[in-house]
């Protein structure tokens, strides 16, 4: 059987979806961070109405939402000399190891191109996974985000 096709697009083309990728990224990150589910969607209507090179993309399956990932200028406050950031990479529990996280990384990467940047960064527990779509890792993170990798990938 062969894989569904991956749709991604910007938030802004499907604006009833603020309130789930509002959740999506609470849920995942927001809440261990110390955000409130009112600031990520500010910062979300703030990144779609804003051309500003921040993006917040969204995966469909079908009809399906099936999850979203972000390119934003700064991700890590330590390393904010470092942009763009591919963040928020998220998919939905049911469309996990279908491609969803490889569709979304690449979409951002090709905004970033786009918006002319040479490379991108990101940070994860998972490098394994990103190492299998061309990123390097650069640093093993210390401090509030020890042992996370940072990694980095020329456009």
């Amino acid at each position: 059987m062969s894989r569904a096709a991956i749709d991604i697009r910007p938030l802004g083309d499907v604006p009833h979806l603020l309130p789930l990728c509002t959740r999506w990224n609470y849920e995942q990150w927001g809440r261990a961070d110390g955000e409130t589910p009112e600031v990520i969607s500010d910062a979300f209507e703030r990144m779609v109405r804003d051309a500003r090179g921040e993006h917040v993309l969204v995966a469909f399956v079908g009809d399906e939402p099936a999850g979203m990932v972000l390119l934003i200028d700064c991700d890590l406050e330590s390393h904010a000399h470092l942009t763009p950031w591919v963040a928020g990479v998220y998919a939905e529990p049911d469309f996990r190891g279908k491609g969803v996280a490889t569709a979304l990384v690449s979409a951002a990467e090709d905004c970033a191109r786009r918006d002319g940047h040479a490379q991108a960064w990101l940070y994860t527990d998972f490098p394994d996974l990103y190492a299998r779509m061309g990123w390097s890792t650069c640093e093993i993170l210390t401090g509030d985000r020890a042992g996370m990798a940072l990694m980095a990938k020329d456009l």
